[in-house]
């Protein structure tokens, strides 16, 4: 599971570090944004690696826009 603070808001994109992607589904859950604190997201590794590759000022992220992830469940599921 992928542990996300907070979508970038400006753009509505999610970074999702490099290191962290696996083929086939990976779940990612947000941590700090209130609207969407509970909720689990899905996206497959294959569809993370077709967006464009940036920085976080520490590591390389993929820049995922938020309406790419799916709905899953609950995080607590």
């Amino acid at each position: 599971m992928i542990e996300i603070w907070e979508p970038r808001w400006k753009d509505r994109r999610v970074l999702i570090a490099k290191y962290k992607v696996r083929s086939g589904l990976n779940e990612v859950i947000f941590t700090k944004a209130k609207c969407l604190k509970g909720k689990k997201f899905g996206i497959s590794g294959e569809e993370i690696k077709k967006n464009p590759l940036e920085t976080n000022g520490t590591i390389d992220c993929y820049a995922v826009p938020l309406d790419k992830l799916t709905e899953i469940g609950d995080a607590d599921n």
